[in-house]
């Protein structure tokens, strides 16, 4: 009999091959799950495939439909506004609250995470993108003495970007970079208030990015009315 230790760990494993199944578009939104397939696929019972999938679906990535299955979510325009919203909140709140903690060496690496984002912009290298700008705004939002923020924001960050396969903008992408920029520039000013505005009003702004959010989102879920 495995310990619990050994069952969390499982648990852990499948939800990580369902997300990994769900970036590389082999699970596409709006198809369903099917659970006998993944069980055999990977040689295990469905009691950690079930607890994968209730953690998948508190997430918001999947639905659980009682004796139908479970259905990948698609990512509607009013999910994008709604994610914006709260993470220009969070992230401006964040930066209001531990502006005090933000050191030299936390500029610094904003700096040289911002461009090396740019630099694979201008080289067409998208493979890392994500990743490295996950890691810039994580450079002030694990300064917050709440691990719940983050833990709150990270799903929400990765059902923005998950299903979205090797579609970009590099315009945007460039856009994004040059708020950065912008935010790194008050922080260097000590300006605290322009440093929140500029994640609230502006980087997270639905309203500011619906452009490009619109014409992003056309592109990767065609079944959906984004225009």
């Amino acid at each position: 009999m495995k310990s619990p230790l050994n069952v969390v760990s499982l648990r852990e494993q499948v939800y990580e091959y369902l997300r990994n199944e769900m970036t590389t578009g082999s699970l596409t939104p709006g198809s369903t799950i099917n659970l006998n397939k993944i069980a055999e696929q990977l040689g295990i019972s469905k009691t950690p495939l079930r607890d994968a999938l209730i953690h998948l679906e508190i997430e918001g990535f999947v639905t659980i439909l009682p004796r139908r299955g479970v259905m990948v979510n698609a990512l509607a325009l009013k999910d994008v506004k709604d994610a914006y919203d709260a993470i220009g909140i969070i992230e401006a709140s964040i930066v209001l609250d531990c502006f005090d903690q933000l050191t030299p060496s936390h500029i610094s690496r904003l700096e040289e995470l911002n461009e090396q984002i740019i630099k694979d912009i201008q080289n067409n290298d998208f493979s890392n993108l994500f990743q490295t700008n996950l890691a810039f705004h994580n450079v002030y939002n694990h300064l917050s003495a709440n691990p719940l923020l983050n833990k709150f924001m990270l799903p929400i960050k990765h059902r923005l970007y998950d299903f979205q396969g090797q579609s970009y903008i590099g315009e945007w992408e460039l856009k994004n970079c040059e708020e950065h920029s912008h935010f790194i520039r008050f922080l260097k000013q000590g300006n605290h208030g322009e440093a929140a505005n500029i994640l609230k009003n502006f980087h997270w702004s639905y309203s500011f990015q619906e452009t490009f959010i619109k014409q992003f989102y056309a592109m990767t879920e065609p079944g959906e009315s984004f225009l």
